[in-house]
């Protein structure tokens, strides 16, 4: 909040703040009048709305706040403790509060039913108003009144600035009536507004900005495992290289248990005769591997279980890679089939 002197550009402060903003309270907010019809007869329903008033720098609530609703003949004052109840029928409402040596504040809100409100008010300081065709616009968040910064706001016609660490962005030479103030800030809603410019002077006005929920892209983990990264693995797997592949729960799906031939039973090329056979598609024996090694070089300890593997290769015809033929330099068209340890894997994540 600027006080005294030393307002942007060093100016002597003594103007009225005129800010726009739109308030939202909690669990109330909606997007047009809520007002159902009513009974013959049938008195309208009455919620109440606790409003809170606080001095946007300190925080200190607000005594003697007025404040006044759009279609309300009664106004309301705040007490000691910066608060107001209102008792009002659900429906949409314009909303100033006034306050000596604070800013205005108007905005509009909705009530569905019983909630809270608070809200912020900045202080006045004195703003020199004699530099003509200048306009200054504040930014802060709505509510809470924390001044932003790095808010982009731009004026049509292509000016535009980000605002400093007070939330103040200053514009010169603004030579039209009406000027539309634009603020954009991410996590905020994005804010247009027709700003009065008073002619031959300076105009001062304050944007509060609403939090908006940002929907940002999901992030996506993937752990993967040194050993089979330096296998070749995830090299075959992202170049559509690979032909099928099944991790530990793909193989229980497809009936891998008890025996772990069945889960292979539909795959194009392979034939699987009881619970440990399986040949290629010219009835040719199959190539088998385990960790990378021959399977007959490699035996695992004790029978093959879904819970042992971490992922499961395997090819048919000439798209067998090269390095699972069963000897170097062959050509194998008939298949290969490589499972990869859970236990090497893990070791090496």
């Amino acid at each position: 909040m600027m006080r005294g002197t030393g307002g942007p550009c060093g100016c002597r402060l003594r103007a009225v703040l005129l800010p726009i903003v739109t308030l939202q309270s909690l669990a109330v907010l909606v997007s047009g009048p809520v007002l159902s019809a009513q009974e013959p007869g049938r008195q309208a329903e009455v919620v109440r709305v606790t409003v809170q008033v606080r001095d946007a720098g300190n925080s200190a609530p607000l005594l003697g706040a007025l404040i006044e609703l759009s279609g309300q003949s009664r106004r309301y004052v705040t007490a000691m403790d910066g608060k107001v109840t209102l008792e009002i029928a659900p429906g949409h409402y314009t909303f100033t509060a006034h306050k000596g040596g604070y800013a205005t504040l108007r905005g509009d809100f909705g009530v569905i039913g019983a909630s809270g409100l608070t809200v912020a008010m900045h202080e006045l300081g004195d703003v020199d108003t004699d530099i003509p065709g200048r306009l200054l616009v504040r930014v802060a968040e709505f509510g809470s009144g924390r001044l932003i910064e790095g808010a982009a706001v731009s004026l049509p016609g292509g000016q535009g600035g980000l605002t400093d660490g007070s939330g103040w962005v200053e514009f010169r030479d603004v030579e039209r009536a009406v000027a539309e103030v634009t603020v954009q800030m991410l996590g905020y809603r994005k804010r247009t507004e027709p700003v009065t410019l008073r002619e031959g002077r300076t105009t001062v006005v304050e944007v509060a900005m609403s939090i908006d929920a940002v929907v940002l892209a999901p992030i996506e983990v993937e752990v993967r495992s040194g050993f089979l990264e330096a296998q070749g693995v995830y090299w075959r797997m992202d170049h559509n290289r690979t032909m099928h592949v099944f991790d530990s729960e793909d193989l229980v799906e497809r009936g891998g248990v008890p025996y772990l031939t069945e889960a292979f039973r539909k795959i194009p090329g392979l034939h699987v005769y009881g619970p440990g056979i399986i040949l290629g598609r010219r009835q040719c024996e199959i190539a088998t591997y385990w960790d990378g090694m021959p399977l007959e070089y490699s035996t695992p300890p004790g029978p093959i279980t879904p819970d042992d593997i971490e992922l499961v290769e395997v090819y048919t015809g000439l798209r067998t890679p090269l390095r699972f033929s069963r000897w170097p330099g062959d050509i194998n068209d008939c298949g290969a089939i490589v499972f990869w340890s859970k236990r090497r894997a893990d070791r090496s994540r």
